[in-house]
C-alpha cells in the first residue's frame, strides 16, 4: 500500500498491510499516519498497521498537562529526550528504543464502530503476545493498557476521527527503564513501568516480537494481515 519512497499508491485490497519502519522520529511517524488516514478514508480501505520504535521522546496527551513531568526541559535536552505535544488521548508517556510501537490506522467501519471494544482488542493483542513469553498480562479497572503484577508493561493512546484511528499502543520489550524516571508515566504513581526483558531477566530482541504481535492482531481482529514488509523511507 505504501512503496519504499513513502508515497502512497492506490491498491484495492481487504487485507491489512503491515510495515516495519524501524527507528523513526515521532513527528515523522505522525505525519505518515495523517497521510495514511486520508488514503484509507478516500479509498475506503480497512487500514494499515505500522510497527516502529522512536528515539527518546516524552509525549503529552490531549489534556496538555505537564503535572507529571518530573524533569526540566534543559535537563531532558541534555539527556537527548525530546518533548512533543500530541493529539492522542491520555496523559504523559515516554517512548525510546527497545519499546515496540504499534500504530493501527484502522477504519472501524470494517470492524465495529465501538471505541471501547477497540481498546479492549488492543489490550488483548498485548495480553496474547505476553502469554507467549509466559507473562501474565492483566487489565486494571479504569486504566487503559496492560499490567503485570503491580507494574505497567504496555500503554494505549488514541485519536479517532470519522471512525478511523491513529496513534495506538506501546509495549516495553528491552527499553532502558531509567528513562521513565523523568515522568510519572500515564499519571500512575502506583504502577511503575516494567518490560519483557526485566521480567525474564534477559535481553529480548525487538524484532523477535514483531511477527508475534502481527499474528496476535490477525487473531484478535479476525482479518487477514499481510506479512511484514520492508522499512519505508520517510
Amino acid at each position: 500500500m505504501v512503496n519504499k519512497t513513502g508515497k502512497i499508491k492506490k491498491e484495492d485490497t481487504r487485507i491489512i498491510s503491515v510495515f516495519d519502519l524501524g527507528l523513526v522520529p515521532y513527528d515523522e511517524s505522525f505525519q505518515l499516519q495523517l497521510e495514511l488516514f486520508e488514503y484509507i478514508r478516500k479509498n475506503d480501505l480497512p487500514g494499515v498497521l505500522l510497527l516502529l520504535e522512536h528515539p527518546p521522546v516524552i509525549t503529552i496527551g490531549s489534556n496538555r498537562s505537564t503535572e507529571n513531568l518530573l524533569a526540566e526541559e534543559n535537563v531532558l535536552s541534555e539527556k537527548g529526550i525530546d518533548i512533543v505535544q500530541s493529539n492522542r488521548g491520555g496523559d504523559i508517556t515516554l517512548h525510546a528504543p527497545g519499546q515496540l510501537i504499534c500504530y493501527p490506522v484502522f477504519n472501524l467501519k470494517y470492524f465495529k464502530k465501538d471505541l471501547t471494544l477497540f481498546v479492549h482488542n488492543l489490550e488483548e493483542v498485548i495480553i496474547e503476545t505476553l502469554n507467549i513469553y509466559n507473562i501474565a498480562g492483566i487489565r486494571i479497572k479504569k486504566h487503559r493498557g496492560v499490567f503485570t503484577g503491580t507494574k505497567k508493561i504496555a500503554s494505549i493512546g488514541l485519536k479517532v476521527r470519522k471512525w478511523i484511528t491513529i496513534h495506538g499502543l506501546s509495549l516495553n520489550i528491552s527499553i532502558d527503564l531509567s528513562y521513565f524516571e523523568n515522568i510519572v508515566a500515564c499519571g500512575l504513581k502506583d504502577f511503575p513501568q516494567t518490560s519483557i526483558s526485566e521480567i525474564l531477566g534477559k535481553d529480548i530482541p525487538i524484532n523477535n516480537v514483531k511477527e508475534l504481535i502481527r499474528k496476535s492482531f490477525e487473531n484478535i481482529f479476525n482479518m487477514p494481515f499481510d506479512k511484514i514488509q520492508d522499512k519505508i523511507s520517510l
